[in-house]
């Protein structure tokens, strides 16, 4: 498997995107975000999502030039349309717009309608503590049918991710960030470039039978909820939220086939005030100072993994399976760039 620096791969991964009609400033941002995701242990949601992005655009269902639009706005919420522009764009400005709000207002709510992918979550609470503010999102919507309900064997629902970041004292902040899938679906996508198998319990064929092969997933196969009827209970309010809350600002249908809906909290809402941040340390501190149980060198909070792997990656450099790299240049080419060319600026050449 290649692997590659971070900033040259980034360079390359813009070059790509803007090749296709992305204007440069967007590609820019694009990129270092799907970048970080792969540094930040999460492959599904970074290089690999190139190709896919490419090829929406080619069908249309991405317009690359396209940016998201405020449809109504108060002192304590708004609304976005994603618009056919890259999800990313809208779930940055919904989350800053929010927490600037929750400043004011104590507590901000939002929301985006019809967002296309907007990557990895975590990002997004990641910025709204790093802005101060107590952040919650989930994503979802019946535009993906690919997972089964907790009993069923048929597609009928996304992989409806939430995120939630709080922010802390000394101790490093809190992002908790996850698919309400077994699996994220990127994540079986990644097994498949690797031509791995992926452990019991992801996926069922199209029989309707338990498979560890990722490609019977893309042969009509389902995903499966996590924690059976308790993932599937959060899958379902996700739904709820995100999509049939939100609305569809474009058609005026009650749900959105895929919807964003955030919530940004001020940590002196409720009268905390500096008191939220020590006693988020104090949490903080004593779950992790909990002996480890056997086969566990220490106990971790949700973001320690994806901050320590942001320094190894950084280090060691950013490994691409065989599969995924050789699909990003065969998008490369279809839009007009040399492969050759897109290569060695990923490598540095």
């Amino acid at each position: 498997m290649p692997t590659f620096a971070v900033e040259p791969l980034t360079k390359a991964t813009a070059r790509v995107l803007g090749a296709a009609g992305t204007p440069d400033d967007i590609a820019g941002k694009l990129a270092r975000w799907l970048i970080n995701a792969n540094l930040s242990g999460h492959p599904s949601h970074g290089v690999i999502r190139v190709t896919q992005y490419l090829a929406q655009i080619k069908d249309g269902a991405y317009r690359p030039a396209e940016r998201p639009r405020v449809v109504s706005e108060s002192a304590t919420s708004v609304v976005m349309e994603g618009g056919g522009a890259f999800g990313h764009l809208a779930a940055e400005e919904l989350t800053i717009r929010l927490v600037e709000k929750s400043r004011v207002s104590r507590v901000a709510v939002g929301g985006i309608a019809r967002c296309n992918h907007i990557g990895r979550l975590g990002e997004w609470s990641e910025l709204a503590v790093s802005m101060g503010a107590v952040f919650l999102m989930v994503a979802g919507g019946p535009g993906m049918m690919r997972t089964a309900p907790f009993g069923g064997r048929e597609g009928r629902m996304s992989t409806n991710p939430i995120s939630f970041g709080a922010p802390a004292g000394d101790a490093d902040p809190i992002i908790l960030d996850f698919a309400t899938t077994a699996a994220a679906e990127g994540k079986i996508r990644v097994a498949r470039d690797k031509g791995v198998e992926i452990p019991p319990g992801q996926i069922l064929d199209n029989q309707g039978r338990p498979s560890i092969n990722p490609n019977d997933l893309y042969d009509n196969g389902v995903m499966l909820p996590f924690g059976g009827h308790k993932g599937y209970g959060l899958m379902l309010m996700i739904e709820l939220l995100a999509s049939n809350l939100v609305g569809d600002t474009i058609t005026g249908e009650p749900q959105s086939p895929i919807g964003t809906f955030a919530l940004a909290i001020d940590p002196d809402a409720l009268g905390a005030g500096a008191g939220f941040s020590a006693m988020n340390d104090a949490t903080i501190n004593r779950v992790k100072q909990t002996a480890p149980a056997p086969g566990f060198d220490e106990v971790l909070v949700p973001g320690d993994i994806e901050r320590s792997s942001r320094k190894a990656v950084a280090a060691a450099g950013v490994e691409l399976p065989d599969a995924t790299w050789n699909d990003v240049l065969a998008s490369a080419a279809e839009v007009g760039l040399d492969p050759a060319e897109v290569n060695a600026i990923a490598t540095g050449e």
